[in-house]
């Protein structure tokens, strides 16, 4: 008996494939989206809640060592520090993505905390990220702050 030389052989046809291929790349290319508007909105709470910390950190410092401390802002080059004197060493210099902007509206660009943990003068910043406002507000007592999207 004389085989036939085309066979069936059982697979996937190029249609097939092609479909779940192209089934992938929309679901991954849905998931990379999503992912990357996550990073953003974790990386400006992390900006947030590490400024507030740092906030804390500057007014127990004051307390503890009864005496001034500054938080320092720096628009213009992405970064703040904190000072216990203006010609002694940085107590922190943190620096944060050239992404977040700050804009001083009643803020001092120096925020002073005195001895007692008590801020100089309230006043608040806008934040802005990409296409977002956020108000960060710093309020009279012991270095209160809040953050408000806009």
């Amino acid at each position: 008996m004389i085989k036939n030389s085309f066979q069936t052989e059982n697979g996937y046809t190029m249609t097939e494939i092609l479909l779940v291929l192209s089934i992938f790349i929309i679901v991954v290319t849905i998931s990379f989206v999503s992912y990357q508007s996550l990073i953003r909105q974790q990386q400006i709470y992390r900006f947030f809640a590490q400024l507030q910390l740092d906030v804390s950190y500057a007014q127990k410092y004051a307390i503890t060592n009864y005496k001034n401390v500054y938080l320092r802002f720096y628009p213009e080059s992405s970064r703040y520090e904190i000072i216990s004197g203006f010609y002694e060493p940085s107590l922190l210099n943190r620096k944060f993505s050239d992404q977040i902007k700050l804009e001083m509206l009643t803020l001092p660009k120096t925020v002073t905390f005195y001895s007692n943990g008590t801020i100089e003068r309230a006043g608040k910043m806008h934040v802005y990220y990409y296409d977002d406002i956020y108000q960060f507000v710093f309020l009279f007592g012991k270095g209160q702050t809040y953050v408000k999207k806009l």
